[in-house]
């Protein structure tokens, strides 16, 4: 099917829900990376060690794991809609800290404040598995990564003509452009708050489409782990196996992009110009890969492009640890395109794996204990980091990668019959 047939007429793909979303992540997703390309670098001259980013994203990852059980739970049984609304307003309130921050410790404020709010994710990522028809999730969701990355391209060369100074950070001219970038991220996140008002529910009625009691299901926890636990007896073996394998590979790529930057400045000596350069090449390079994937995904299966991504984090890190600038091009682009094939090929596998009226539960099953994982394994890479050697964090990653993607290979299979 022609690109052109993807996105209008009976076999669209950009309708509806689906579409509505896209605009929000396009607010969210052009704005968000231009503080992110030198946040570490901000939080280090608010007062924080390269040790203490890790403990910041520990508590950061805590927070967002407590309320993962909850969200599965209430996604499932209220709906999805009230609940990604909602707090989707929290997520620009806990930037309001990143704005006005006079130390670190009110950047972990934030963090924990946007973090809990992140109780919608379950209820997010089921309603766009709902939103798509099984046939078109492989091409639906590689569209959707392809325009962030399109989008976010710009952000990089954005955040360098706001913090950098003569091509480098130089505080306090370049802490005052880190203000202005999250100012600009906040006005865009309300902006996508607003939007989702207008999501359509896609959960079947039950009797319980209502808005959601948040802080009944925090008292009714128990009943949440037990309902979200209780899903893995009603999919398949598969679904159990892929919930593993992206725990562990998810928390070591998420606990190594947080040094990615201060890596390449400080021991790769890059300069702070040279690494947004590295950054937005990614972006711009991975989108045309990535949506011919997208298109052969629903062909051919989710399976091999799932282990394409584990493969890819191999040279990726270990051309990451030694690279020059032009090295350094090749590693981010190895990484990005491995980083999208990975994510896209294991959600849209879930949402075939997993029941529409079970995946709220199984996703926040999943997430809990993602986030619980991640916490720890920030607090590991942030001492090796630190303390062993900066290179190791990242040699590690590419040698989990390889078990990673032998349980795959032996343990996932697709399903015959797709769940819609």
């Amino acid at each position: 099917m022609r690109l052109s047939e993807r996105l209008r007429g009976e076999n669209a793909v950009l309708t509806g829900n689906f579409l509505l979303l896209i605009i929000t992540w396009v607010l969210m997703y052009s704005t968000q990376p231009i503080p992110d390309t030198f946040s570490s670098i901000y939080f280090l001259n608010l007062g924080a060690t390269p040790f203490v980013l890790s403990v910041m994203f520990f508590a950061g990852s805590l927070a967002i794991a407590f309320v993962q059980f909850p969200g599965g739970y209430m996604a499932d049984k209220h709906g999805r809609k009230w609940l990604i609304a909602t707090m989707s307003f929290g997520l620009s309130i806990g930037y309001l800290f990143f704005i006005f921050a006079p130390s670190w410790h009110f950047i972990v404020i934030g963090m924990v404040i946007q973090n809990l709010c992140m109780v919608y994710q379950p209820a997010l990522l089921a309603i766009m598995l709902d939103s798509l028809e099984p046939e078109k999730r492989g091409t639906g969701f590689n569209i959707q990564a392809v325009i962030m990355y399109l989008v976010a391209l710009p952000a990089p060369l954005i955040a360098a003509a706001l913090v950098l100074v003569n091509g480098n950070y130089v505080s306090p001219q370049s802490d005052f452009g880190m203000r202005i970038a999250y100012t600009i991220t906040t006005v865009a996140f309300i902006i996508a708050a607003v939007l989702r008002i207008n999501l359509k529910e896609t959960l079947p009625s039950n009797g319980n489409l209502s808005r959601p009691k948040i802080l009944q299901a925090f008292r009714e926890y128990r009943k949440c782990i037990r309902e979200s636990c209780g899903v893995w007896a009603k999919v398949p073996r598969s679904a159990f196996y892929l919930f593993l394998t992206t725990m562990g590979i998810n928390s070591l790529v998420v606990a190594c992009q947080i040094y990615f930057v201060l890596y390449a400045t400080e021991v790769l000596h890059m300069t702070e110009a040279q690494y947004a350069l590295v950054m937005a090449f990614m972006y711009l390079s991975v989108a045309v890969p990535a949506l011919l994937a997208g298109f052969r995904m629903d062909a051919a299966g989710r399976k091999r492009f799932l282990v394409l991504g584990y493969v890819l984090y191999v040279p990726a890190m270990l051309l990451f640890v030694v690279a020059d600038f032009y090295l350094l091009l090749l590693a981010f682009f190895l990484f990005g395109l491995g980083n999208l094939l990975r994510v896209n090929s294991s959600q849209v596998l879930l949402g075939d794996l997993v029941p529409r009226d079970l995946r709220g539960k199984a996703v926040g099953f999943l997430q809990f204990f993602m986030y619980l994982a991640q916490a720890f394994v920030f607090l590991l890479v942030g001492f090796l980091y630190s303390y062993v050697a900066p290179w190791l964090p990242f040699v590690l990653l590419a040698a989990a990668a390889i078990p990673l993607m032998a349980v795959v290979v032996l343990r996932v299979s697709e399903p015959t019959v797709k769940e819609i």
